[in-house]
C-alpha cells in the first residue's frame, strides 16, 4: 500500500465530514450533500483500488492507457464546471444589475419627491 492510498482517504474523510456539517449548519442543500458525498466516496475508492477502477475506465471510454482516460474525465468535467460557473455568473452579474437600476429609480422618486 502506497503512502497516498493511506493519506487521501483520510483527507478525503475530513472533507466529506466538513460538508456533512455544513449540510447540518443548513449552509448547503442536500443536492449539494449528495453531489460532495459521492465526490470524496469516488476519491476514496479511487485512492484504493486505483488500477481496478482506471483500467475498467479506460474500457469503457475506448482508450489503452489509464491515465489517459483518467486525464481526459477529469479535463471532461473540470470544463463542464467551468461552463457552469461561467453561467452562474453572467446569471448573477444580471440580477446585480437589474437591482442596481430599481434602487437607482427609487433613489432617483425619493429625490424628486
Amino acid at each position: 500500500m502506497e503512502t497516498y492510498q493511506i493519506l487521501v482517504p483520510i483527507v478525503a474523510l475530513a472533507f466529506w465530514a466538513y460538508t456533512i456539517f455544513q449540510f447540518i449548519k443548513g449552509r448547503s442543500s442536500i443536492v449539494e450533500l449528495l453531489f460532495w458525498s459521492l465526490f470524496w466516496l469516488l476519491t476514496i475508492a479511487l485512492a484504493l483500488f486505483p488500477d481496478s477502477i482506471t483500467d475498467r475506465l479506460a474500457r469503457w471510454l475506448g482508450m489503452k492507457s489509464n491515465i489517459n482516460a483518467l486525464v481526459f474525465l477529469a479535463l471532461g468535467i473540470l470544463f463542464f464546471l467551468q461552463f457552469r460557473l461561467y453561467f452562474l455568473v453572467k446569471r448573477q452579474n444580471s440580477i446585480i444589475s437589474e437591482l442596481v437600476r430599481k434602487l437607482a429609480l427609487k433613489e432617483d422618486e425619493k429625490d424628486e419627491a
